[in-house]
């Protein structure tokens, strides 16, 4: 199929015009033309319509080659321009081809002019994909300067051996240099310790880039920064290692609030710990023979706890329950506390209250652990047969579940007035012995371990 082109043919000859039209299409184009021999007429035509290229006659009786490339680079073209001449001595064709001219071609050798056409539309069409490309890479080269230059965090290139070789505003600014002082700083020179830049290069040597490496770097007047690095290796195009580029961020700020919370929650937690200490005494003063047991149920809570690999949270959730999970002790009268020889039904179903009376104590005290919740569920069983809700299995908290075993042993194991200390071993089989039905397996079975295969002792 013929390609379609639009040729605009500058000759004053229009049987040399047509011979040229002829010869575009025996070449396989099918040329849509106009033709034309004056510098008014061209310049018209060049405003008014797109050609995709020229053919020129070298001289005419008004206008020749070189007035009409002057007219064509005035115009900012870029499409062939190829000089068709009669005559044209070798210096002048030299001069045309240096003043922009693409080819010269005699017109008793048209044969080539085709092939000639059809190699110059392609290096046009390269040429103007060279310049699309060129401008969408100065484009994406100025929105990476802007990005670079307008970054609130440090933005830094460095060679192979850490030196910086171009850095943003920000670095400047975190560092407190002038662009000169930086200029060639090598990066190890602004860690405070070189066991951390050491750690940062091995990093980024085993997996070409490095997210948030947390670091201590150091300002032209010496103050001391944390900061988090983020880099990764600059490559050639041949995969060559050109260097290291990365992002500085100051979290010295972060890092000072964080420690300031952590200082107050540490006083927040030294206090709260007071205030259950002072609750736990509150019920021991009242019942002398119960002195420690509350402290000994919550160390053995938590090394259960600890033992199940149960969260932190909840290992001193159930530890400051233990602490004062009797507290609810304080509305028995002290003489059934204290009453020596065995405790009548009506008795026990006074004591029996404590859970829901803790319970109330501690529901409007805003813990940061359902204190209240494990304190009202520490004498429930995992078969429903418990006390004072009688629920059952999952429906008891976890902390509770392991505070009941806890509870269990070391009262078995202790002194009590209305009888003699039972001891351990029949505290570890009464657990044992129900496993599954009043107390939690695994509960149980982290509670044997700790006896029994790690020296554990109240």
């Amino acid at each position: 199929m013929d390609k379609p082109i639009r040729v605009l043919i500058v000759d004053d000859s229009e049987d040399d015009g047509l011979l040229l039209v002829r010869n575009l299409k025996n070449g396989g184009f099918s040329p849509s033309y106009e033709q034309l021999d004056t510098a008014e007429a061209m310049s018209k035509a060049l405003d008014n319509q797109t050609w995709d290229v020229i053919l020129c006659d070298n001289s005419m009786p008004t206008f020749d080659a070189s007035s009409a490339l002057e007219l064509y680079k005035d115009k900012g073209l870029d499409l062939p321009f190829i000089i068709v001449s009669g005559t044209i001595a070798d210096e002048a064709a030299v001069a045309a081809m240096k003043a922009g001219a693409h080819d010269y071609i005699m017109k008793g050798n048209l044969a080539r002019l085709s092939s000639a056409i059809d190699r110059e539309l392609r290096e046009a069409k390269n040429r103007q994909e060279r310049r699309i490309t060129e401008i969408q890479l100065k484009k994406s080269e100025e929105k990476y300067r802007t990005l670079f230059e307008d970054s609130r965090d440090a933005i830094y290139l460095n060679n192979q051996e850490g030196e910086l070789i171009d850095f943003n505003l920000s670095t400047l600014e975190l560092f407190g240099y002038s662009r000169e002082e930086m200029l060639g700083i090598n990066t190890k020179a602004v860690f405070v310790n070189p066991d951390e830049y050491r750690g940062l290069q091995d990093e980024i040597a085993q997996k070409g880039s490095v997210r948030e490496f947390k670091a201590k770097l150091r300002k032209k007047d010496g103050t001391e920064m944390e900061c988090l690095i983020t880099s990764t290796v600059r490559q050639a195009r041949d995969k060559s290692k050109l260097g290291y580029q990365g992002i500085i961020r100051d979290i010295s700020e972060l890092v000072s609030g964080r420690k300031q919370i952590e200082t107050t929650l540490n006083d927040l937690r030294k206090a709260l710990g007071g205030t259950i200490e002072a609750m736990a005494l509150t019920v021991e003063t009242r019942d002398p023979y119960t002195a420690g047991h509350q402290r000994r149920v919550s160390n053995l809570a938590r090394g259960i706890a600890t033992e199940m690999g149960v969260s932190k949270d909840q290992i001193q959730g159930v530890r400051m329950a233990g602490v004062i999970h009797d507290i609810g002790k304080i509305s028995v009268p002290g003489e059934i506390l204290s009453k020596p020889g065995k405790i009548s039904q009506n008795e026990f179903g006074i004591i029996k209250e404590h859970p829901q009376v803790g319970y109330n104590i501690l529901k409007t005290v805003d813990f940061p652990w359902p204190i209240a919740q494990i304190v009202l569920q520490h004498h429930e069983r995992m078969d429903g047969s418990g006390y004072p809700n009688g629920i059952s299995g999952e429906n008891i908290l976890l902390e509770a579940r392991i505070l009941a075993v806890a509870d269990v042993v070391e009262a078995m194991a202790s002194h009590r007035p209305y009888r003699a200390a039972l001891g351990i071993d029949l505290a570890l089989n009464e657990i044992s012995k129900n496993r599954g039905s009043s107390y939690d397996p695994k509960v149980v079975d982290a509670c044997l371990r700790l006896f029994n295969e790690k020296g554990y002792r109240l």
